[in-house]
């Protein structure tokens, strides 16, 4: 059954998924649809069968039956007036795990497969809606609940490419965390070889600092990336909450960053150079350690950097001008996150994109001396020789730089412990153990302590 467009039109606007579409788009998916009349007790989505047809409905109630493991009804939703029904099948052409039976008479608009291809290719704000109800339903009963051998428990964050959901791994009886690529970026070629490229990345990289990935599983029509579920916050995170790091937390962060990076530096003929080093991407746990997350824009040096990518605030300048990148950008970075993690604020701020960035390639940055009169020297310098605009003239000796981060000693309490450890010829994984081992012999004795910790690499 057909009816007029500009009824069709009306009808759309109302629906609250679409209430933000511009009339043109509306009118577009309003000339695709046709209306359809169900009696009570049909089946709009039967379970086991692969949906053809995208419903929105006018009026009527539908009822959403969600079966148990064992397919015994385990409970029901009732769907009213606005609902939108069968974009799971339509996105990734997967069979239905419930069944979809009207309980009243019941009047919808349908767009067939045909159309909705032809609607989520050519409107990206009908992309990015279709993506995000299909994201809402994923780890949901009745949604999908498993990725490969995953079973889904729920989401963990969400960024501008991807999502990330927290998932059992019931084989080696552990939680992973699977990050997603939006579904109107599956479509687009380039975001698709970026996804995958981060994942290489990753995968090529073992080093205690930096997050583990199992595997890449291409399903649902679209990509997932399973990595290891990071315990604690970011330091953006923690630092919202708790303020500016002390100066022995923050060398402690840069130390072992400077070590993942040093180490991802170094790989291969080529290396990897990060290019998004900023807080919100390195994670610190209870013990201290931190890992390096989000390798989205990494990649090898290049010559020339054709696109901008980074977050600005943190961006070297080389990346805004588009020269060559290597490893300087990469500390850059580090510098700005330095500084914020001491002084809670960036080294450059600007009401708008075009100002920061001017600022960030042409003003020098602050003395953090003048925002933090307590810093030590050494760490100062490190701050001042990182954020230098020449590359050619900023810090870039990563021996220098792990020399420079080491703790300062500090002096002892009249009750307090100082621990030596010597460590010689252990890989830094072997070490990282050894040392969570003899802090937790010492928490759990109550013992106020120094421990101070010397690599055969790190001295000779």
């Amino acid at each position: 059954m057909k009816i007029d467009t500009d009824d069709v039109t009306v009808i759309l606007s109302r629906v609250k998924l679409l209430q933000d579409f511009d009339a043109e788009i509306i009118r577009d998916i309003a000339d695709k649809v046709r209306i359809v009349e169900f009696d009570k007790d049909q089946f709009l989505v039967k379970q086991g069968h692969v949906n053809e047809n995208l419903y929105f409905i006018c009026e009527g109630e539908v009822e959403v039956e969600i079966p148990d493991a064992n397919g015994a009804l385990q409970k029901s939703v009732i769907l009213r007036k606005g609902a939108v029904i069968g974009e799971i099948s339509l996105l990734v052409n997967s069979a239905y795990t419930v069944n979809i039976v009207t309980r009243s008479q019941t009047t919808a608009l349908l767009l067939d497969r045909k159309h909705f291809k032809q609607m989520v290719n050519k409107h990206k704000v009908f992309a990015e809606v279709m993506s995000n109800l299909m994201t809402s339903r994923m780890g949901q009963s009745g949604g999908i609940n498993k990725v490969g051998k995953y079973e889904l428990l729920g989401k963990l964050g969400e960024g501008s490419m991807a999502t990330v959901f927290n998932a059992y791994d019931s084989e080696l009886e552990r939680e992973v965390a699977i990050k997603m690529l939006k579904y109107h970026l599956a479509f687009d070629p380039d975001f698709v070889r970026r996804f995958k490229q981060e994942a290489r990345i990753i995968a090529s990289l073992s080093h205690p600092n930096i997050v583990n990935v199992y595997e890449v599983i291409s399903e649902y029509s679209t990509n997932f990336i399973v990595m290891e579920k990071l315990p604690g916050q970011n330091l953006a995170q923690i630092q919202k909450e708790k303020g500016p790091f002390s100066l022995p937390e923050t060398r402690s962060i840069l130390l072992q960053l400077a070590g993942a990076l040093q180490y991802a530096h170094n790989l291969g003929s080529e290396g990897i150079v990060h290019r998004d080093i900023k807080p919100s991407n390195i994670v610190l746990d209870e013990n201290g350690i931190i890992k390096l997350t989000d390798f989205g824009v990494a990649g090898p040096p290049r010559d020339k950097d054709v696109n901008i990518e980074g977050t600005p605030s943190y961006l070297a300048p080389e990346i805004i001008n588009s020269e060559a990148v290597d490893n300087r950008a990469d500390i850059y970075s580090l510098g700005v996150t330095a500084f914020r993690m001491l002084t809670g604020r960036l080294p450059f701020s600007a009401p708008s994109l075009a100002e920061l960035l001017q600022k960030q390639v042409n003003q020098s940055a602050p003395d953090i001396r003048a925002e933090y009169p307590d810093i030590d020297e050494s760490l100062a310098r490190f701050i001042k020789g990182a954020l230098a605009k020449n590359r050619g003239d900023r810090i870039s000796d990563w021996n220098q730089i792990r020399d420079i981060l080491k703790p300062v000693p500090q002096p002892l309490a009249a009750n307090e412990a100082k621990l030596v450890v010597w460590i010689r010829d252990s890989p830094q994984d072997k070490t990282q153990q050894v040392v969570q081992a003899i802090q937790k012999i010492l928490l759990d004795e109550d013992l106020n302590y120094s421990l101070e910790l010397h690599r055969s690499s790190d001295s000779e």
